[in-house]
């Protein structure tokens, strides 16, 4: 049973990828299954939030069971955007950000609360993110791609996972997620965020199981990552690294060999949580120069300030 009263957490949900199709319709209707499951006492309140273009064709019959929804309709054509719009109404001390092909655990929503009340100095706490697991592809690009914000367990942190986090409203509000540079953009928000001392957190009992949509999904999701790796840098230099942006195409070498350590680093210490054996990390180690290599597209894009727009993401 759903508990009545002031919301403790208000959950944004959000499609952002494949936005008003079938599958992201079916992938909400998972999702607020989970919700529904919880493992938490408390109240909360779920906000589904969509761009107003949808809404003709949003099935309502979705929400019929879940007193603790809220339809928000909006202006806003990105995922971020949405984001931002549901901080502005959110009735709860946390906005919590969960995309719509995320599935989270039981206990997902009490790790998370439970991690901001036995660090009051927090401004975040981001989850685990993971595929399913089920081939050795989907265990390599689980560690490849989500691993980056994992300490290696319960701690700091120094990233905001944009897709399975919680923030203290007043946090995000002073610094909402930028929706005109990208879907991966969301590095400027932690940043931010770490030059006012905010404390950034991993909760690994935060856990979420993404859905794999096969290699074309991988593919877009590079493309947008070499795009957001450089634009971000573009408008802020005060991002890490982004003195290497002033050589222009010149870096990307030395930014793709940059990331490609960085990965290294990650699967060395995260490969047993994210399923890879030991005598799998060689192939995890040559995959993640392949997966940077197919980055530079994007980055080439930002340093021409062309915005990326055959995605499915937004």
């Amino acid at each position: 049973m759903i508990a009545r009263g002031k919301p403790v957490a208000t959950i944004a949900l959000v499609s952002d990828y494949a936005a008003g199709e079938g599958k992201s319709w079916d992938d909400l209707r998972k999702v607020l299954r989970a919700l529904r499951d919880q493992d938490f006492g408390e109240p909360f309140e779920i906000l589904l939030c969509e761009d107003e273009r949808f809404a003709a064709g949003f099935p309502h019959d979705l929400t019929e069971g879940y007193p603790n929804v809220r339809i928000l309709f909006h202006g806003a054509t990105s995922s971020y955007g949405l984001k931002n719009a549901a901080a502005q109404v959110a009735a709860g001390e946390y906005l919590v950000l969960l995309d719509a092909d995320c599935t989270p655990c039981r206990e997902w929503l009490r790790s998370m609360v439970e991690a901001f009340r036995a660090n009051p100095d927090a401004a975040a706490v981001s989850g685990k993110t993971q595929y399913a697991g089920r081939s050795l592809m989907e265990r390599l690009l689980s560690l490849l791609t989500r691993a980056y914000i994992d300490p290696g367990g319960r701690g700091p942190t120094r990233f905001v996972s944009n897709n399975n986090s919680g923030m203290r409203i007043g946090w995000y509000r002073k610094h909402p997620l930028r929706p005109d540079l990208g879907a991966f953009s969301s590095r400027l928000q932690s940043e931010a965020i770490h030059r006012e001392g905010g404390k950034l957190l991993f909760e690994p009992g935060m856990e979420v199981v993404h859905d794999f949509e096969g290699w074309h999904m991988e593919a877009d999701i590079r493309r947008n990552h070499g795009f957001c790796t450089v634009i971000t840098r573009l408008e802020d230099n005060r991002m890490p690294y982004a003195w290497l942006t002033r050589f222009g195409v010149l870096s990307i070498p030395a930014i793709v060999a940059g990331k490609t350590l960085d990965s290294w680093v990650n699967v060395f210490r995260c490969a047993s949580a994210y399923k890879v054996r030991w005598y799998e990390t060689p192939l995890a180690l040559g995959f993640a120069l392949v997966l940077h290599l197919m980055e530079i597209p994007g980055m080439w894009q930002a340093f021409q300030r062309r915005l990326i727009v055959e995605t499915a993401y937004r």
